[in-house]
């Protein structure tokens, strides 16, 4: 009887897991399938005939952005307006994989499982918190719809510090506290899923910043304090 129980468990856990993987797998990691659209009034085939600075049309506004022809190949720290996108796929890629080590503590090696979910998580906490308040760049003469997706990309970036907070107090109480409590872990895992999926929304609508309106291009739209090096080298 006891066999029984267990194996309906086992079998309603995979069923949850399962949905939490599929809403992870669907989120826009980074980038919506929108860009991958060829936008033929973009950039025109004489844009960058014989000169050092083109003017490329915006395909959304009536603003022009002006881009820079660099010589630069190795980068170094100096040569960026910002730091922030150096360090925001920090979060992304430790909190994603924190998801996938707490789910795999449910059904093998659960104590290397749950350091690596510990450490993992610990790690996109505290570098979304780096990327969110030490090296955000302050913006300037956005157009409104640039000033949306910025707000919704801080929106999403400040939800994902508050699940993954959450969620280190929560494991860090079921490794003192509470252990091999399975409504716990599973509590995790939700608060672990819903992290993801907003630093997967905070990631999408920064590209959606850099890579539609172009923001921080070669510094552009970043007040003046902000820049450290200028691009015309």
């Amino acid at each position: 009887m006891k066999f029984v129980k267990m194996l309906i468990i086992h079998k309603k856990l995979r069923i949850i897991l399962v949905g939490l993987l599929l809403l992870i797998a669907g989120s826009p990691f980074a980038h919506g399938d929108e860009g991958h659209k060829a936008k033929q009034d973009s950039v025109t085939t004489d844009t960058l005939i014989e000169t050092t600075t083109a003017v490329v049309a915006h395909p959304h506004t009536d603003n022009h952005l002006m881009v820079t022809e660099s010589k630069i190949v190795d980068a170094s720290m100096s040569d960026f307006s910002n730091l922030h996108p150096l360090v925001v796929h920090f979060p992304i890629v430790l909190v994603l994989l924190a998801v996938l080590t707490q789910i795999a503590s449910l059904f093998i090696w659960k104590k290397q499982m749950d350091w690596a979910t510990l450490l993992l998580l610990f790690g996109g906490l505290l570098s979304a918190y780096v990327a969110s308040v030490f090296v955000h760049p302050h913006t300037t003469g956005l157009s409104e719809a640039a000033s949306m997706v910025l707000e919704k990309h801080d929106q999403f970036a400040y939800y994902t510090l508050w699940f993954s907070g959450i969620g280190l107090l929560f494991k860090v109480i079921s490794f003192l506290l509470l252990k091999d409590k399975l409504w716990l872990e599973l509590t995790i895992v939700l608060l672990l899923a819903s992290a993801a999926f907003s630093v997967s929304k905070a990631g999408h609508y920064g590209a959606t910043l850099a890579h539609i309106h172009g923001v921080g291009v070669q510094g552009k739209f970043i007040e003046s304090n902000d820049v450290q090096h200028s691009h015309e080298h």
